[in-house]
């Protein structure tokens, strides 16, 4: 089982406007087994990840920040989201030293992969919750946007209170949802 504090776990919330990422096809999409294993198709997951990574790092993949500069990559996964995403995947911890933590902002494939794994953590958690579960798959994305940035304790809490939390840099869990909502009311206006 996995410790509370690790589910408690929030992104980052590093706010960036410039920069490209280093994106290779592999980076784009996603097929994998993971993400089916939760619903999920992958043009919806893409919308998903992309419009997280767009908020957190502009996509970019070497790139440090959040609050008290504790986050890494494009998707701004701390430490114990790091955790999260491996043993969801069956792999090691990347770990989060100085050293380890340069390794993963150059490695786009494990970001990604550790992306999937904590998603696929915080969506175990709120499965559990029968507003989560009972929700269409778009839905739960917007919701999983929110535990991206909130925790999925801050999740739960949101969906059974209605009381908004906001990260470090006073941006709302809801930022996180509107903006996944709105790009799936682009693709199906």
């Amino acid at each position: 089982k996995i410790a509370p504090e690790a589910s408690q776990q929030t992104g980052g919330g590093t706010r960036m406007t410039g920069g490209v990422a280093a994106v290779g096809a592999a980076a784009n999409t996603s097929s994998s087994k993971l993400v089916s294993s939760m619903g999920f198709n992958d043009s919806d997951f893409n919308i998903f990840k992309n419009a997280i990574s767009k908020i957190e790092s502009g996509g970019t993949y070497d790139i440090a920040g959040g609050s008290n500069n504790h986050y890494d990559g494009k998707y701004q996964l701390g430490a114990a989201a790091k955790t999260d995403g491996a043993r969801f995947l069956g792999i090691s911890d990347p770990g989060h030293s100085p050293d380890a933590r340069t390794a993963f902002r150059k490695n786009p494939q494990l970001q990604e992969q550790l992306f999937e794994g904590f998603t696929k953590a915080n969506h175990t958690y709120l499965m559990g919750n029968p507003e989560y579960a009972n929700s269409s798959k778009r839905r739960q994305l917007e919701i999983l946007g929110y535990a991206h940035n909130q925790g999925m304790g801050g999740a739960e809490k949101w969906m059974t209170t209605g009381k908004v939390g906001y990260d470090g840099f006073g941006t709302a869990g809801t930022a996180y949802t509107n903006a996944i909502a709105d790009s799936f009311r682009g693709l199906n206006p």
